[in-house]
């Protein structure tokens, strides 16, 4: 008990003793999105038209490649081959010809019987352009009829009284503009959040074989919208798609590979598809592959392949790359440390609604110890705090418990040391034993502090991952 109890207090012993600043309570922060999935935060309410919520993300669209290195356009959605549709023959035509001829039971005349004149025959120009859709022989002489000026004739054929019914071939089932088109309607349904109706078109699509709608297929299967969540089947879905060259299924695909998820761990695998999908600027394959070679997973440890990739990445506006990049500069990987780029890519990142980068912006501010530094800070783990993420509501509670930045406020502390502590963050466990312990914003309570202290140290529940970036796939 002695031991458990020295533990806790050598966790309090560990906290910073900075001044307390009686400051007042930072003004209330706003989180909003433009329509291009951009996040804000800002102190004054968000202008008309802003999104509580970003849209959803276009899955066919990769992020821009940098100018240096142009992306490949990408081939056009594959289409079936459709059955050609038999050549309606023309029938040759005089200038008087309104009076359909007299040999209207006569086979129509081959191909090669025609003349100049029946190219440009005067009725011919009359006649509108033939629907897309395939005709009969039978119906050659239908369009003649149907054009026929009031003071013609009304003598008719027997195939000319009623007009064939048009007969649709497999060319009218499946058109390049149908495919598009269909996309489109899909990706409405599933931004207005009709995952029902979203699977209803795009499920016929992938099964035909068109690579963007498998891919966007796997993604409802690996979020379960619409359909039940199926990482097997995401897997399999995203697989096909990557094998038909969808760059964003590439880098999927990768991802499930070197997370185990629907498929069996394979490291080496997931570096082979994360290259494709890199080579054709995808900056989330880019990001992870940098990520790889930092840490030789089914590769061997480069920090120079490391850095380039995640600059590759990061000149593109990518989040998760930039944190990446200032964590580089911050510790020296493959470059020459500063602090200078470090914040920069921080604060990039940070600005753009990424949780680690807003609590790693928030711990160099806090470094500062000075009033203004301290303040900032307090803005910025209230920001990351707001996304839920653990580490954010521990340094949040650290600033109320010290008053570092704001008014002290144990209660306040505690009930952040608690949001965290039941996600299994283990140092906010460790502090709220510490609260218990003493009686700060809580009722004292030995049993609760051991409780808390036992949790952190057994670390039954592993600490949550940072959230994904807004502009994250």
């Amino acid at each position: 008990m002695r031991t458990l109890i020295g533990r806790i207090a050598a966790a309090l012993a560990g906290l910073a003793l900075l001044a307390p600043l009686p400051l007042g309570a930072a003004d209330e922060i706003y989180r909003w999105y433009d329509k291009d999935g951009n996040v804000y935060y800002t102190q004054q309410p968000p202008p008309p038209g802003a999104l509580r919520a970003p849209p959803a993300p276009a899955p066919n669209t990769p992020p821009p490649s940098p100018a240096a290195e142009p992306r490949p356009e990408r081939a056009a959605p594959r289409i079936a081959p459709a059955t050609p549709a038999e050549p309606a023959t023309p029938t040759v035509r005089t200038p008087s010809s309104t009076t359909p001829p007299a040999a209207a039971n006569t086979p129509p005349p081959a191909p090669t019987a025609r003349t100049p004149s029946s190219i440009s025959a005067p009725a011919a120009a009359n006649t509108p352009p033939p629907a897309p859709t395939a005709r009969t022989p039978s119906s050659i002489s239908a369009p003649a009829a149907a054009k026929t000026p009031p003071d013609a004739p009304t003598a008719r054929t027997p195939s000319s009284t009623t007009p064939p019914a048009v007969v649709k071939t497999p060319a009218d089932a499946e058109r390049p503009e149908d495919t598009t088109t269909s996309l489109a309607r899909g990706l409405e349904a599933y931004g207005r959040g009709d995952y029902a109706e979203t699977v209803a078109i795009i499920r016929p699509l992938a099964e035909r074989g068109d690579p963007t709608a498998q891919s966007r297929l796997a993604a409802l299967y690996e979020r379960g919208a619409g359909v039940e969540q199926d990482f097997s089947e995401a897997a399999r879905w995203y697989r096909k798609a990557a094998e038909a060259g969808d760059a964003l299924a590439q880098q999927s695909l990768g991802s499930m590979l070197g997370e185990g998820r629907g498929v069996a761990h394979d490291d080496a695998e997931a570096i082979v598809w994360w290259t494709r999908a890199a080579e054709h600027g995808v900056a989330a394959a880019q990001t992870s592959l940098g990520n790889a070679y930092y840490a030789g997973a089914g590769v061997g440890k480069d920090d120079i392949a490391a850095l380039q990739w995640w600059r590759k990445a990061a000149v593109q506006g990518f989040p998760p790359a930039q944190e990446r990049l200032a964590f580089a500069y911050a510790h020296g990987v493959g470059l020459e440390r500063s602090d200078k780029q470090a914040m920069f890519w921080y604060r990039s990142a940070a600005e753009q609604g990424l949780a680690p980068a807003q609590v790693e912006l928030a711990e160099r501010y806090r470094r500062g110890s000075k009033p203004d530094t301290l303040t900032e800070s307090v803005r910025w783990y209230r920001i990351a705090a707001a996304q839920g993420y653990p580490p954010a509501q521990h340094g949040l509670a650290g600033a109320y418990a010290l008053g570092a930045g704001v008014k002290q406020d144990y209660a306040e502390a505690a009930r952040l040391y608690r949001q965290a502590a039941e996600q299994g963050y283990a140092p906010a466990q460790k502090a709220l034993a510490g609260l218990y312990l003493k009686g700060d914003g809580v009722p004292k309570s030995r049993d609760e502090a051991e409780r808390w202290m036992r949790r952190a140290t057994d670390g039954a529940e592993p600490t949550p991952a940072a959230p994904p970036s807004p502009v994250a796939r």
